[in-house]
Parts: structure tokens; C-alpha cells; sequence
């Protein structure tokens, strides 16, 4: 979907999906501007691929400096990649990643997000 063909809904929580392939081409500090960009515009990030501890430590390290009145600051919760068997250290050594899940979303719509290993629990609300 092309950027003017998107509709935003008054009422609405707006979920962005998002393909791996768009945040690969991205170094870490342009990933975190992305994320915080769309999160930021009240979107609910749902991505493949899972974020790294380095990332994550990061995503947090900048959110931390930009909350405000207006921007409250982000939730969110990853689901780690498969166990690393042979081929998964393989993909790994190219620079590839073989699983994962991460969900964002700015903590005014995240009323709660709960992980366990293989699950991740959120209820969003405008209210």
C-alpha cells in the first residue's frame, strides 16, 4: 500500500506490520528512528524479526530522552528467535535472522503487553 492510500481511523488503533526486509537495510540508529517515528504517530508496530538486547537497550536509551506531555513514552515486548541448531548459526554468520516477533506501541494506547516464550499478550485502548 502506497503511503497515499492509507486511511487513518479517528476511532481507531492502527496495527503496522512490518517485513524484516525494511528494517535489514537499516543500521541501528536508523531502525530506532524508524520505530520511534511510526510509534510516535500512535502506531502499534507488529515486526518480524526480533530485536537484539543491544537494540532493545537502545530503543529504551532514546525513548527515555524523549518523553514529553505529548509523547509518553513507548511498550514493548519481543519474542526471541529458534534455538540455534547448525543452520540457524549459519544464517547468523551472514548476517541473517531466522524467527522472532517484536511488538511497539506508545504507552498512551498499550494499556498492558505480557510476554511468555512463545506468546505475546496486548490489550490497546484509546481511552
Amino acid at each position: 500500500m502506497t503511503e497515499k492510500h492509507k486511511t487513518k481511523s479517528k476511532s481507531g488503533i492502527e496495527l503496522e506490520f512490518i517485513s524484516s526486509d525494511i528494517l535489514v537495510s537499516k543500521n541501528e540508529d536508523e531502525r530506532i528512528e524508524y520505530i520511534l517515528d511510526r510509534v510516535k504517530k500512535n502506531k502499534i508496530l507488529i515486526m518480524e524479526g526480533s530485536l537484539s538486547p543491544m537494540e532493545e537497550s537502545r530503543l529504551i536509551e532514546i525513548d527515555m530522552t524523549q518523553i514529553s506531555d505529548e509523547f509518553p513514552g513507548i511498550e514493548f515486548a519481543t519474542l526471541g528467535e529458534k534455538e540455534k541448531g547448525f543452520r540457524e548459526k549459519i544464517i547468523h554468520l551472514l548476517g541473517g535472522k531466522t524467527g522472532g516477533l517484536t511488538v511497539v506501541g506508545p504507552s498512551r494506547l498499550v494499556k498492558r503487553i505480557k510476554k511468555d516464550p512463545k506468546r505475546i499478550f496486548l490489550l490497546a485502548s484509546k481511552k
